[in-house]
């Protein structure tokens, strides 16, 4: 048996390790986990529910995809798993038809498709639209800005608005209806 000296120092180096080990690991990964969603909602300042269907509306207003089911591929890291996810959801619960897949897997996956939704990380995407003429979207305007994608839905004087980037539609051979120019913010 143990004595209960015995005891209480074994009790006591459990909590000491408790504090020194376990404890400091436990909040490295929250501040982890943290940091990723304020970095995912910096990149994306319109919550993915609410984004996809403004970008279905925006489907809509593209002359390339009127009268088609629309497809659309979620090109994602495992970095942006959860934006996929969301976007996922919120695709299918409005009536699109989409799917998910990494970068390597886009000639494979996302060859038929009409959309290639760009999250966070995976920027290996612009090249394979440009190539096959499929219109780029993503939840992140600084890469309308900056022209890797040609649509995405940012934050203008506190309110959602539709932010695209003109040579780049041509580029993806994509055309748009000029109702859509009058609502979007229009970069070149």
């Amino acid at each position: 048996m143990m004595s209960q000296h015995v005891l209480q120092k074994s009790m006591k180096n459990r909590r000491t390790f408790g504090r020194k080990v376990f404890l400091p690991l436990l909040l490295a990964l929250m501040m982890l986990v943290g940091q990723a969603d304020r970095v995912h909602a910096q990149e994306i300042p319109v919550p993915v529910n609410l984004h996809v269907v403004l970008l279905k509306k925006v489907f809509s207003l593209c002359k390339t995809l009127q009268g088609k089911q629309i497809k659309v591929v979620i090109v994602f890291t495992d970095a942006s798993a959860l934006v996929k996810d969301e976007a996922l959801t919120g695709f299918l619960a409005i009536g699109i038809q989409a799917s998910a897949c990494k970068p390597n897997q886009m000639a494979k996956e996302a060859g038929d498709a009409d959309v290639v939704y760009i999250a966070p990380g995976a920027g290996a995407a612009q090249k394979f639209c440009e190539d096959k003429g499929i219109l780029s979207v993503t939840g992140m305007p600084s890469l309308v800005e900056s022209g890797q994608s040609t649509v995405s839905i940012g934050i203008e004087a506190g309110k959602p608005k539709v932010f695209i980037h003109l040579t780049r539609s041509k580029t993806e051979k994509q055309e748009f209806s000029s109702d859509l120019f009058k609502v979007a913010r229009v970069y070149r």
